[in-house]
């Protein structure tokens, strides 16, 4: 089973935003979503991230079609636990703690792996 925690960020949603950017530089990870009703981008900033990855819905393993609780769209952000990408990685890769984080929009998923919390703000963005 894996269990979802919301992470809530106001006037975002998974229905209401897509994956606009990705950055990985010196261990930190730099995820952005535009918000497509708002002019307003996302921002997940996630230091110490150890491992990510970007899936599209057509890119997930039935194998990680996992029983999930705590999934909706109302959230972008959770904090996940029991998933396979953790299983898979820890402790076989690195060692506990590690924390895993879960972005998920309409068409596309992005998992990161860290051993901090993410900080996640949103900007105003000029159109």
């Amino acid at each position: 089973m894996v269990n979802y925690q919301a992470i809530p960020i106001e006037g975002v949603s998974a229905l209401n935003s897509q994956l606009a950017g990705i950055k990985w530089n010196d261990g930190t990870l730099f995820v952005d979503f535009s918000v497509m009703d708002k002019p307003l981008i996302a921002r997940a900033t996630i230091r110490e991230c150890l491992i990510f990855r970007v899936l599209t819905d057509s890119a997930v393993p039935q194998l990680e079609l996992e029983d999930q609780r705590g999934l909706s769209e109302e959230h972008l952000a959770y904090s996940v636990e029991g998933a396979f990408f953790y299983g898979h990685h820890v402790p076989t890769v690195f060692e506990s703690p590690v924390l895993h984080y879960r972005f998920v929009t309409g068409p596309s998923l992005v998992d990161a792996l860290s051993r901090t919390d993410p900080v996640i703000r949103t900007l105003g963005v000029s159109k």
